[in-house]
């Protein structure tokens, strides 16, 4: 499939005096897994169950294969859709489950039973058929709701948190799963979590919400290496936020401490703030870093152990008190002595630092 498979004209939702959506504007490409992501209550699920029509908008178009769908019922539009809590019905079999919708449609029963096993082999569960959902793990329980929302074989999949309730490696390992399988079935999928890793690793474009407007789209890289705003480069992933003053032409002054950087358009004398992810830094390991642009020395406060990496609390020597968290990799510490009270050398990446006016 190409081209578009859906678009969002001026979406607006209130609920009485509150406005949970504002002048949402998107178009998602056929094939496209995007993802909708932010914090509690920033729009994103109320935005899926419009698109699903489980919601209405106050104003606003949903357009779906060049069809209006705005005020269509949920019956009448194209989509199959997983849910947090699987919602598979207990007294049913897996088999039964899965071809429940193709059942509602009168499909025939040979036409049911191929398409119940291409599902369950296509979810890595072949001989889960005859099982009942309370036989089956958390994961499996997902997997047979994805089974079962791609049974119609829908142009638009939607998944709301689908990975919220299951543990951490469980999620990690689904994840992988499920973006394997949309690339292979080929569905536009749309996806809501408030995991931005999640977010990161599955999706071809993030949309990024905050207070019912979307503050940047784009490609996980673009939205985590460049973001447009300080709430996107604040909720993605870690980030140091200093405050500084520019002084022209790309530089700006940390305490005592001159930085040089990519990021001009600010006059002289202006307040604004530098963001900058930890990682953005060269180490000793990679050469002589004392010669290098914006050198610097910092004294370790303490080290967070996060399995193979370390952030490392910095008390950099001119900063006047502002404190810069720095990753190491755990070789990284371990070679370079990286523990509470010592002083390690390093520079900072100025092509990496994000420059935004204090207010």
């Amino acid at each position: 499939m190409t081209g578009e498979a859906l678009r969002l004209e001026g979406i607006h939702k209130a609920f009485g005096g509150f406005v949970a959506l504002q002048s949402v504007d998107l178009s998602i490409q056929a094939g496209e897994l995007v993802c909708f992501v932010g914090p509690s209550g920033c729009g994103k699920t109320t935005l899926l169950r419009i698109i699903a029509g489980l919601e209405s908008q106050t104003r606003g178009r949903v357009i779906q294969n060049g069809r209006d769908i705005s005020t269509a019922p949920p019956s009448a539009r194209d989509y199959g859709i997983v849910f947090q809590s699987y919602a598979l019905f207990p007294n049913l079999t897996i088999s039964d489950n899965i071809a429940y919708g193709l059942v509602n449609r009168r499909r025939a029963r040979a036409q049911i039973g191929a398409r119940v096993k291409e599902l369950l082999t296509l979810v890595g569960l072949p001989d889960s058929g005859p099982k009942y959902p309370s036989q089956l793990s958390g994961g499996q329980q997902q997997r047979i709701a994805l089974a079962r929302a791609l049974a119609t074989a829908p142009s638009l999949l939607l998944l709301d948190e689908p990975l919220s309730a299951l543990d951490a490696k469980e999620r990690e390992r689904l994840r992988g799963e499920i973006r394997q399988l949309q690339r292979r079935v080929g569905v536009t999928t749309i996806m809501v979590t408030h995991d931005q890793e999640e977010a990161l690793s599955m999706s071809d474009r993030v949309v990024v919400m905050n207070h019912g407007r979307i503050e940047q789209i784009g490609t996980p890289l673009e939205v985590y290496e460049q973001p447009a705003t300080p709430f996107v480069a604040d909720f993605l992933g870690k980030v140091n936020v200093l405050r500084a003053t520019s002084l022209g032409e790309g530089r700006y002054l940390v305490g005592r401490v001159e930085l040089a950087t990519r990021a001009n358009g600010y006059a002289a004398g202006m307040a604004v703030r530098l963001y900058l992810r930890p990682e953005d830094r060269v180490l000793p390991d990679s050469g002589p870093v004392e010669q290098m642009a914006n050198a610097m020395r910092g004294h370790v406060l303490g080290v967070d152990f996060l399995g193979t990496y370390c952030l490392a609390a910095m008390d950099v020597e001119g900063f006047e008190g502002q404190k810069l968290l720095v990753y190491f990799s755990l070789n990284q510490a371990l070679e370079m002595g990286v523990r509470e009270g010592a002083t390690i050398p390093f520079a900072l990446r100025g092509e990496r630092v994000r420059v935004f006016p204090s207010a």
